[in-house]
């Protein structure tokens, strides 16, 4: 896979398709702040992948398939992603924004079985449309936009790969661990992706110097102005960007930030390439 991710970093085309997805996927986050607050950006992805492989391998002939909270606990708790009493409040937040709901046991009324709702499978499949959008500007893969639109069972497929790839070999980050600066913080990854894709006219001040105001991206995203002042000062003691004036107002991004976004997201593109082409089909 990280040979696929480099190939795709190579292509001419990626700088634009990056771009492309992290708007996008900006775009969409934005709108749906329970999802930043629930969690991290990684342990979003990797229990959210795999609720919906969960959910789509249930079946009335063989019910215990499906999602029960305490085995989405226990797999957290396994493979050391939260505690036990953080996964159940993230579940409830998610019942509470209802993306997931409730159902009764016919056989064991104790087990508390969940599954996804129409609006849970709506913004699943709203967040990972920019990724293939930015993929099929590399990869002969348009048809995958469409298909995951209109087929639930396609978007199960996608979910059981990268929940499965997981299991495996562990989550991306860990290929990329410095990504963790990022990840590991509310709304991180949407932090990161904005301050990338900044190019507005006005934001962009030269070259890689930009205007970043803290206020109006903690707006944004529901989070403190400390807590983008904080998340920027360590990239700063990283060497990632220099901070050249107070609040925001001008921060260059440097080479080291691209070279560090652009190998990650490469490697979900070409996770998430690998998926759709395991799912196979066209139709």
């Amino acid at each position: 896979m990280i040979a696929q991710a480099q190939a795709l970093r190579a292509h001419s085309g990626f700088k634009a398709a990056r771009t492309l997805f992290a708007r996008r996927y900006v775009a969409i986050l934005k709108t749906h702040l329970p999802l930043i607050h629930m969690a991290t950006d990684e342990i979003r992805l990797i229990v959210g992948a795999y609720v919906l492989s969960r959910h789509f391998a249930a079946s009335p002939h063989d019910p215990p398939a499906g999602v029960t909270v305490a085995d989405v606990q226990t797999f957290c708790t396994v493979h050391a992603l939260a505690g036990h009493n953080r996964i159940g409040a993230m579940l409830n937040l998610l019942r509470q924004a209802g993306y997931l709901r409730q159902i009764k046991d016919l056989r064991d009324k104790r087990i508390k079985r969940l599954e996804a709702t129409r609006a849970g499978i709506t913004i699943a499949k709203q967040v990972i449309t920019p990724y293939l959008q930015a993929l099929a500007q590399l990869q002969h893969v348009d048809y995958a936009v469409r298909r995951v639109e209109i087929d639930d069972a396609f978007l199960g497929t996608l979910a059981r790969y990268c929940s499965n790839y997981f299991l495996m070999h562990g989550t991306l980050v860990d290929l990329v661990p410095e990504m963790r600066l990022f990840m590991a913080r509310d709304a991180g990854f949407e932090i990161l992706l904005r301050l990338i894709a900044t190019e507005m006219p006005g934001e962009t001040l030269k070259d890689r110097t930009v205007h970043f105001h803290y206020g109006a991206v903690a707006d944004c995203f529901g989070v403190s102005r400390v807590h983008v002042r904080r998340l920027l000062e360590d990239a700063a003691e990283e060497g990632y960007v220099t901070l050249h004036a107070p609040g925001g107002r001008a921060i260059e991004i440097h080479a080291s930030l691209f070279e560090l976004v652009d190998t990650f997201i490469a490697l979900q593109m070409s996770l998430l390439l690998q998926a759709v082409l395991h799912a196979g089909g066209k139709a």
